[in-house]
């Protein structure tokens, strides 16, 4: 994604963004605090310019990509990252010809994640000092 969240603005999009672009990209309250995550399979640019229209956000970052599936799976990761902060509160959708699910949501990973945490919460907890010393 773009670093810094820029104004929704029709005139910035146009200005920012080519036409018939894939991209991902998330929308931002005006105390940038993120409120919905998207992407656009054909037209990046045409959606934000609807955001602006509905009135759906303040700011927006971007980020355009060579295909489908790279923007999925970035909007994914973006899902589960913010998922309590934006209102999404579906899964992204999966394209069709997309051969994997979603690598945040398979077991495998899920698994590792937890073993990941579980693990620097012992560590934590270990090096804290004990009542019985």
């Amino acid at each position: 994604m773009t670093p810094r969240p820029m104004r929704l603005r029709p005139w910035l999009v146009r200005a920012l963004i080519p036409p018939q672009r894939i991209g991902t990209y998330v929308l931002y309250t005006a105390t940038g605090r993120p409120t919905y995550i998207g992407r656009s399979d054909t037209d990046i640019r045409r959606r934000l310019l609807r955001h602006c229209t509905d009135r759906h956000g303040d700011y927006f970052t971007y980020d355009v990509h060579p295909s489908v599936a790279g923007a999925y799976d970035v909007e994914c990761a973006l899902f589960h990252l913010l998922a309590p902060h934006v209102s999404n509160r579906i899964h992204p959708d999966r394209p069709d010809f997309h051969p994997t699910p979603c690598a945040f949501c398979l077991p495998g990973q899920r698994a590792t994640r937890q073993t990941r945490i579980h693990a620097q919460t012992r560590g934590r907890h270990e090096s804290l000092p004990t009542d019985a010393s």
